[in-house]
């Protein structure tokens, strides 16, 4: 039996270990683009601040002693029919078993000249050093195009490297994907703290080039100019889904097949149940993708266990702002089923919510404080009613008796 596993980051590594556990005599091959050796993705912009070494960046795992991984090995084309894939190369493999853990690229700005060199997404390895060499070359004002997780990381590690960077972005705050207004606004005061510019309502429409370079940013009210000497694609990212002819991600049922024969797939490219939702969803985040990964390896060996579903979950630390969120942020407006609940301390700079759908916790907003957001989190996996937890979820601090919850009630 052959397996293979396409991508070698959290989700493809998760699948090799998954796959081993189970069948330890089994011959899988993981198949990486990059040139490098698995890495460790969510230090890149730790890397770039210049807070760890280059030493840290090597992702340990048992399944690098035991399984076949080929770096540089872009696979172009699958034929699930023939159980076959075909590598960049031209070469072709052959396979038993297969995983797509193929994770996501950067989104692209969608202007003209977005392809010159100093125009960087910061998703991958590569794309840090390219930062890093850019700054090494004089680089000394950056703008960051978008206010995602991808962007403010990036724009306070540019800004602690003494780099001028302004951050911009179409919508009203930061994070307005993963946080809601009130936190968001609490990031953008800290990214200010650290020396970052940010300004919101502001949509990019062209890039100014001179040699080949970008040397400005226009943006929409025209007239808006932003001079720079580099320029971060910060808009978040796209599911790698091509191989099996979709955009948007691959749909994955209950043990996380794709909806083709004898293929699994895990991590960023995954559209899997979202507990919070209650429909599939790409919830493009490490812990998720380690958890689809080794399930997804397990079943390809034959374990047949069930995934209970993924959680949107996001930290960030931006200056000594902590945030923690989970799940439903922003409920949809209007008269239904939602109820938001908050409490906020400005002389200490807390701020906590907590949303509910008919009764039960389906999202969560920690900033400030943070630190029991976990048990939070534990009880939207589980579906727990707030009347059934056995704390106060908006409380600063809570009574040690609330660490012994476990299960977090019925469903």
């Amino acid at each position: 039996m052959r397996y293979v596993v396409v991508g070698a980051s959290a989700a493809g590594l998760a699948a090799a270990e998954g796959t081993l556990e189970v069948n330890p005599g089994a011959e899988v091959l993981l198949l990486s683009e990059e040139p490098h050796p698995p890495y460790c993705r969510p230090l890149l912009s730790y890397r770039l601040a210049g807070k760890i070494p280059d030493s840290l960046y090597p992702l340990p795992s048992k399944a690098l002693e035991r399984a076949e991984v080929r770096t540089g090995s872009r696979a172009v084309h699958l034929d699930a029919a023939a159980r076959r894939l075909t590598l960049e190369s031209g070469e072709a493999l052959s396979y038993d078993r297969l995983c797509l853990a193929t994770g996501a690229a950067s989104k692209p700005l969608g202007l003209p000249g977005e392809e010159a060199a100093n125009v960087i997404g910061f998703r991958t390895r590569a794309d840090a050093e390219a930062v890093e060499e850019q700054i090494s070359r004089g680089a000394r004002r950056a703008v960051v195009l978008g206010a995602g997780l991808v962007g403010v990381k990036a724009a306070g590690a540019l800004a602690a490297r003494g780099v001028e960077t302004l951050l911009c972005a179409a919508s009203s705050d930061p994070l307005s994907q993963s946080a809601d207004e009130r936190a968001g606004a609490l990031v953008a005061r800290a990214l200010e703290g650290e020396g970052v510019q940010v300004r919101f309502g502001h949509r990019p429409t062209a890039l100014e080039l001179r040699d080949g370079r970008a040397v400005a940013v226009r943006f929409d009210p025209p007239g808006s100019r932003e001079p720079c000497d580099l320029v971060i694609r910060g808009k978040g990212v796209d599911p790698r889904s091509e191989l099996l002819g979709r955009r948007g991600g691959i749909p994955a049922d209950d043990q996380l097949r794709a909806p083709v024969p004898g293929v699994w797939v895990a991590g960023d490219a995954a559209l899997t149940h979202d507990v919070a939702w209650g429909e599939p969803r790409a919830n493009a985040i490490w812990p998720m993708a380690v958890e689809q990964g080794r399930l997804a390896g397990r079943n390809m060996a034959g374990a047949g266990e069930t995934y209970p579903g993924s959680l949107a979950m996001n930290s960030v630390r931006v200056g000594g702002l902590h945030l923690v969120t989970a799940g439903i942020v922003r409920p949809p407006e209007g008269e239904g089923p939602y109820r938001v609940l908050r409490r906020e301390d400005p002389a200490r700079g807390t701020y906590r919510k907590v949303i509910l759908r008919d009764g039960r916790l389906v999202g969560a907003v920690f900033a400030g404080e943070a630190e029991q957001a976990g048990l939070v989190i534990a009880a939207i996996r589980a579906g727990t009613r707030l009347e059934d937890l056995p704390f106060d979820p908006l409380a600063e601090r809570f009574h040690w008796g609330a660490y012994a919850f476990a299960g977090c009630g019925s469903r």
